[in-house]
């Protein structure tokens, strides 16, 4: 089986990352890399108290924080992975397993929820389709290191990243979906109202579609959320 690095991006969520870490030592990843973007809360010094952990600083913003991790990892593979998503059993071999095919260039997991609305579970259910408007980064991305090198990373936007990888990893090969499931959670659906959030991702993805910048949807998500533009 080839190597996997699971790469994990950070700000304040000291109440996910040692849960999560805990979690991943029933995984057989070669590398755990966690990439704080400043944390305030405790954050980093949480995650460097787990063995076998990586916990270098990056500037603020997941894909630089998540370019930051792929450049310090040396496995074939990268899993990149938010630190409120859980993986189920044997995700290291499921990954190896889809990259095999050397058709294909990437990939990513289907998405449960953490608790249940009628909404979250229609959304659950189309994300087993891979199209522009059902995958995300909360799926937990995958790719060979050198096709992530390759095709120039994630771009260093303030969100949206991962649309854009995605974009780029299909100019290589196929994106894959597979057929297992991680569990996100669903705290800012929660927090933001679950309706008024998806109808807003929406719009945001329909203008960056039309061309609008990443970085005036930035401003436009947070001028209606009042939040920093985090899906």
């Amino acid at each position: 089986m080839l190597a996997v690095a699971v790469i994990i991006p950070t700000l304040n969520e000291a109440d996910q990352i040692g849960d999560l870490l805990a979690a991943l030592d029933a995984h057989d990843f070669k590398e755990r890399i966690v990439v704080d973007g400043g944390s305030v809360d405790g954050t980093q010094s949480i995650a460097a108290r787990h063995r076998g952990v990586s916990v270098i600083g990056s500037s603020r913003g997941r894909g630089a924080q998540l370019n930051a991790g792929a450049r310090a990892a040396s496995a074939e593979i990268l899993l990149f992975l938010h630190a409120d998503t859980r993986l189920e059993p044997r995700a290291c071999e499921t990954i190896c397993l889809a990259l095999a095919d050397t058709r294909n260039a990437g990939g990513c997991f289907r998405l449960r929820f953490d608790r249940h609305h009628p909404a979250l579970a229609l959304y659950s259910y189309f994300s087993r389709f891979d199209s522009f408007f059902t995958t995300f980064g909360d799926q937990a991305y995958f790719t060979r290191a050198v096709a992530f090198r390759d095709c120039g990373g994630f771009p260093e936007w303030p969100f949206l990243e991962d649309v854009e990888l995605r974009r780029r990893l299909r100019r290589r090969g196929r994106f894959v979906k597979l057929n297992s499931t991680v569990v996100t959670s669903a705290r800012r659906f929660a927090a933001e109202g679950v309706f008024k959030r998806q109808a807003l991702n929406m719009a945001v993805l329909m203008l960056h579609l039309a061309g609008v910048p990443a970085t005036r949807l930035a401003r436009f998500y947070a001028a209606r959320s009042g939040k920093a533009a985090k899906r």
